[in-house]
């Protein structure tokens, strides 16, 4: 079984990552934290004063004015290594699924996730892109074009898999400047990672660093915009907006922590379209040239191509784009916006020998069920691949619900590898 090897390392620097892809079989696993005397730490949290900086390997502790980095596992130096990376879509709570999912005492979101959880806690550590605020009785709830969620569903996401958060993106100000911070209040509340939006100028400047059994993956998060509310004059610190000059700075900022991979996920493009446009071929350019090889991309709310970036004379080394990642969970029913995908990535680092490889990638498509039948009113999320597969196939999806499910499954496949064989399916074991 995968041991959930992570750790967080917030510096005053931001970067971006180094990628590749490609696909293969596996069977499902899943995370367990080791104990205390096998080198597990809690993860940290920003702090406002001085901290304890970890060292991956050996744990050696050093005074410092940055937020920890804590090490869940200490590799052997002279081994390989590799780790795995779920990445997944818009996280979304439209007001459907928030009413689907109330109970007697408040609302429950787990079951949503039965059918993925298991796929959820398949790698080393699981991100994905939080689409809502959790602003809490003070506003209420909401779903579009607003969003205003239970606190129940950040809660969901840990229970399920999910490990760390990008929060930035149209849909952060949705109830403003305290929602804004009581959502990452939440996040943090319930010890999951985050970047992109922050409480201090302190955190914004801390740039995350994954510490993953040794392998240290620096990961940043920026937005195109956010419907026109953004924070007052004083207070930009709290969200990352797309902008070449600050992209650049901090991709190289977060190459000088020595990160062995540089991650940046945008939100950015157009609503429904899986082709990337112009600007969204800009902000990739801006932070590959400034040293970033892995290069994820949500908001269109549909899955579209991904594709490896082959070394050249102005990028020494390759990276991997994934234009978007569409939709995970939300109730857009529309073809397409209701096909998700889980995106895999495989990294390896000789410790020996100081090299560092994308090993692969997969993709797993998924399915939302929107509680269209009286014998479950629930949003569920679905692996696409059991249309095929009856034994599998819960009672209450018709026919009709099991073709959606099919043309989703193969709409990914066709419009992931649309430039190419770049990837190949993720296959699980019964």
């Amino acid at each position: 079984m995968k041991v959930k090897n992570i750790s967080f390392l917030l510096s005053a620097v931001i970067a971006v990552s180094f990628f590749s892809f490609n696909f293969t079989s596996c069977s499902t696993t899943k995370k367990e934290t080791v104990s205390e005397n096998k080198g597990v730490l809690r993860q940290p949290v920003a702090q406002e004063k001085p901290a304890q900086v970890f060292n991956g390997r050996n744990n050696d502790v050093v005074k410092d004015d940055r937020v920890p980095e804590v090490s869940y596992i200490t590799p052997q130096a002279d081994s390989v290594v590799e780790i795995t990376i779920n990445l997944v879509g818009d996280l979304m709570c439209h007001m459907p699924q928030a009413t689907n999912s109330k109970t007697a005492t408040g609302y429950d979101f787990n079951p949503s996730f039965e059918f993925v959880k298991d796929y959820l806690n398949n790698a080393d550590i699981t991100m994905g892109n939080l689409e809502l605020t959790t602003a809490g009785s003070r506003v209420p709830l909401s779903g579009y074009p607003a969003f205003n969620a239970p606190d129940e569903y950040i809660p969901a996401l840990k229970d399920n898999g999910f490990d760390f958060l990008v929060t930035s993106n149209n849909h952060s100000m949705d109830t403003g400047e305290e929602g804004l911070l009581r959502t990452i209040e939440q996040v943090k509340k319930n010890n999951l990672g985050y970047t992109g939006t922050f409480i201090s100028q302190k955190d914004h400047d801390s740039i995350r660093v994954l510490n993953i059994k040794g392998i240290r993956v620096a990961v940043l998060n920026y937005t195109y915009g956010t419907n026109g509310a953004y924070p007052q004059a004083d207070h930009k610190y709290m969200l990352n907006v797309i902008d070449s000059a600050t992209i650049t700075n901090e991709v190289k900022r977060a190459r000088a922590l020595n990160p062995d991979f540089v991650l940046v996920f945008y939100h950015y493009g157009v609503e429904y379209a899986a082709e990337p446009i112009e600007t969204q071929r800009k902000a990739v350019e801006w932070a590959r040239a400034a040293g970033a090889t892995l290069l994820i991309g949500g908001h269109p709310h549909v899955v579209g191509p991904c594709k490896f970036l082959p070394p050249d004379a102005k990028h020494p080394d390759t990276a991997f784009v994934a234009w978007s990642l569409g939709n995970f969970f939300s109730n857009q029913n529309k073809r397409y916006t209701d096909a998700g995908v889980i995106v895999t990535i495989h990294l390896q680092k000789n410790f020996t020998q100081n090299t560092k490889r994308i090993a692969k990638a997969e993709f797993f498509p998924t399915w939302v069920y929107r509680g269209e039948k009286t014998e479950n009113k629930r949003h569920i999320i679905f692996p696409a691949e059991i249309y095929s597969k009856k034994e599998k196939i819960p009672a209450y999806l018709d026919s009709s619900l099991v073709q959606k499910m099919k043309q989703a499954y193969e709409d990914t496949r066709a419009i992931i590898n649309k430039y190419g064989p770049n990837t190949a399916q993720k296959q699980f074991k019964p």
